[in-house]
């Protein structure tokens, strides 16, 4: 019978990673300007579907600690799974659907498919896709449509054709910033990228704010609360299929997708940086975590498209973390295969 042998070394140990509950609250802080922002922009309704999601997922937590045995509330995965789910879901989704998804969406990865530090599916990706299933009429439809893409050209010019509501700001920051930053580098930022960086046009929290969830991704990224290969693989792929495959399908040749708009929108940013880049839902190698990536990027060109889709990035979340026990096998047949070498 083969054993396997343990090297221990000496103390000091090091703790190469924040612990789960700081990990929570860190990220739980990186959430409160979003939070702030609704209460400033006296946005009652989104800030009522985040306090329902909240207590949904507390609900689950509390459900699956009396199956368990034992009270695993410490770690604050459940109140920060709470917000997130209610920042994507549209604002002034019904109370009991906001609560009944994210608990139903919460039991299910945390109980029936994983645990404490790991679960298959993403629990925040599970509520938001039940939550769609069962009020889908509550979820704002494509920013843009084909017939648009077609008129227009490309798909930031095909929302500006619906007129769609600039920041009062928005040509004077982008002029002052064409003069004084990107004519360095012979670049120009077009109207209407402002408002959608800032204060983008959607009645899902998470969508708007791109600009703080940016901010945010820097923060998360240089404490290690955050990974960002997956993200980065994302968010690459995602862009380059855009940039090339994107024009294709309207009528136009490859190459000239509007990648930005594709990013500032969907909620890739906020799904990119607070689901995708989740440690407990990744592959643990390098390698795999770029395959996660890049299956996800793909997934997301498949389901978001140009960009502006409502859910597009919760059933992105879905289809990779389905791929990802696939990826897991590998990663365990090839440590495995190290170790007999070894």
């Amino acid at each position: 019978m083969k054993t396997t042998s343990w090297i221990v070394s000496p103390a000091p140990f090091i703790l190469s990673r924040p612990t789960v509950s700081r990990m929570s609250v860190i990220t739980l802080a990186t959430l409160t300007p979003i939070l702030a922002m609704l209460a400033v922009a006296k946005d009652y309704a989104a800030l009522l579907t985040v306090a329902a999601s909240l207590a949904g997922c507390l609900a689950a937590e509390a459900a699956g600690s009396y199956f368990r045995g034992k009270n695993t509330f410490g770690d604050g995965t459940a109140i920060l799974a709470g917000v997130l789910v209610g920042l994507l879901l549209p604002s002034g989704m019904r109370v009991f659907v906001s609560f009944a998804a994210a608990f139903t969406g919460f039991f299910i990865a945390r109980v029936a498919f994983g645990g404490l530090g790991a679960y298959w599916i993403h629990p925040v990706a599970v509520s938001v896709c039940v939550a769609y299933v069962s009020q889908a009429a509550f979820f704002p439809p494509p920013l843009i449509t084909a017939e648009g893409i077609r008129q227009a050209g490309d798909a930031f010019a095909a929302l500006k054709l619906d007129k769609f509501a600039q920041l009062p700001t928005d040509q004077g920051i982008a002029s002052f910033l064409n003069a004084n930053a990107f004519s360095l580098f012979g670049i120009r930022l077009p109207e209407g990228y402002v408002t959608l960086l800032w204060n983008a046009p959607s009645a899902i929290p998470a969508f708007r704010y791109n600009i703080l969830v940016l901010l945010a991704s820097i923060v998360l990224i240089a404490m290690d609360i955050a990974d960002w290969i997956v993200p980065s693989a994302f968010l690459v792929t995602y862009g380059a299929s855009v940039w090339f495959l994107s024009p294709i399908p309207f009528g136009g040749a490859p190459e000239g997708g509007n990648v930005l708009f594709a990013v500032l929108t969907s909620g890739v940013l906020f799904t990119a940086f607070y689901v995708l880049s989740d440690f407990s839902a990744s592959p643990r190698t390098r390698i795999g975590k770029l395959v996660s990536g890049f299956v996800a990027g793909l997934a997301a060109f498949a389901i978001c498209g140009p960009g502006g889709s409502s859910i597009g990035a919760a059933f992105t979340v879905i289809v990779t973390n389905a791929v990802n026990p696939v990826i897991e096998y590998a990663e365990n047949r090839a440590i495995a295969s190290a170790e007999d070498i070894a």
